[in-house]
């Protein structure tokens, strides 16, 4: 029997995602919901968290769990562990699949679905709806003023819906020292309260990026040294948001030659090689005789990079294409 684990993933508004398998998979063209067969010494909870990254380039939350599904394919037997997943994520790089919906749980048997994920999608839609997803904790209606930041890493290890996230960033967008706390906690070295922290300060920039901005030459000064995956694309999202011009001409210069390291590094993750093109494309507008030197290195990522980042590659190459010729 196989062992096998997928991502029951919701956004803010409530829907579900569903991945179509690419033609070089089994079952090419079947619908499912995302994951992977667990690795030996791997628990099922690392392993969905490690898939998703592997397969979408977002981070979730996990939220949940439902009973597992066992299935004989003919060629293979195998047992199925559903995760009830959260997540702010809106682009998604997908490095297997060749297409993704979004759909509410009543749609999710409307599509061509895998035979394991067929029950896991009934049993799904028959107990949840949009409105009703979210786990009471309480943490929705504290507020974080004056919150020592012991107190508030307890609050993000409480955390098990994107709501109390979002109630967070809400709070943080209007608080400058909230955003403080967050950065400082994405830096303890704690890898799970990191996660935790790093999540609402990338819906901070999206209500307030101007917030953000004197946070930026301490984030770009921590980026070589950050292991924690979660906070280095946290920071790289924050960093893209705001106005590369309003960013201190000191920490230019460190900014984009870590940018460069990501695009020309194999080992670097999907997500921050997609937020170091975007960086660099804005850069350009700053330093246009460094354009030449940004095209090349992206014209490398269309040729052998998974199929999420040569589409971002050819949206920024377009874009700074198209600037080059109205210099």
């Amino acid at each position: 029997m196989i062992e096998v684990t997928c991502a029951i993933i919701r956004n803010d508004e409530g829907k579900v995602l569903v991945v179509r398998r690419g033609p070089g998979m089994g079952n090419a063209g079947k619908w499912e919901f995302p994951g992977g067969k667990v690795k030996s010494g791997e628990s099922q909870e690392d392993c969905i968290i490690r898939e998703i990254h592997e397969e979408l380039g977002i981070d979730i939350i996990l939220s949940g769990v439902l009973e597992p599904v066992e299935h004989d394919y003919g060629d293979k037997f195998i047992k199925l562990y559903p995760f009830i997943c959260d997540t702010l994520a809106t682009r998604l790089f997908l490095t297997e699949h060749d297409d993704h919906r979004w759909l509410v749980p009543e749609e999710l048997l409307d599509v061509n679905l895998s035979a394991a994920d067929v029950p896991v999608a009934r049993y799904y839609a028959s107990r949840f709806s949009p409105v009703a997803t979210y786990v009471d904790t309480g943490i929705r209606d504290e507020s974080f003023a004056q919150a020592s930041d012991e107190e508030l890493t307890n609050a993000l290890l409480r955390i098990t819906t994107t709501h109390e996230i979002n109630m967070i960033a809400e709070q943080a967008a209007v608080d400058p020292l909230l955003v403080s706390q967050l950065v400082n906690i994405s830096l303890s070295g704690d890898k799970k309260s990191g996660f935790r922290a790093s999540w609402p300060l990338s819906k901070v920039v999206d209500i307030n990026a101007e917030i953000t901005l004197p946070f930026v030459c301490r984030m770009i000064d921590s980026l070589p040294g950050i292991s924690n995956e979660s906070v280095q694309r946290a920071f790289m999202r924050v960093i893209m948001k705001n106005d590369m011009s309003a960013i201190p001409a000191s920490h230019h210069g460190k900014l984009v030659d870590y940018c460069f390291v990501q695009l020309r590094s194999a080992s670097s993750t999907i997500a921050a090689r997609a937020y170091a093109m975007e960086i660099l494309g804005k850069m350009c507008g700053l330093y246009p005789e460094m354009t030449e030197e940004v095209l090349a290195t992206i014209n490398i990522n269309l040729y052998e990079a998974s199929a999420g980042i040569k589409a971002q590659a050819k949206k920024v190459f377009s874009r700074l294409m198209k600037q080059q010729k109205q210099q």
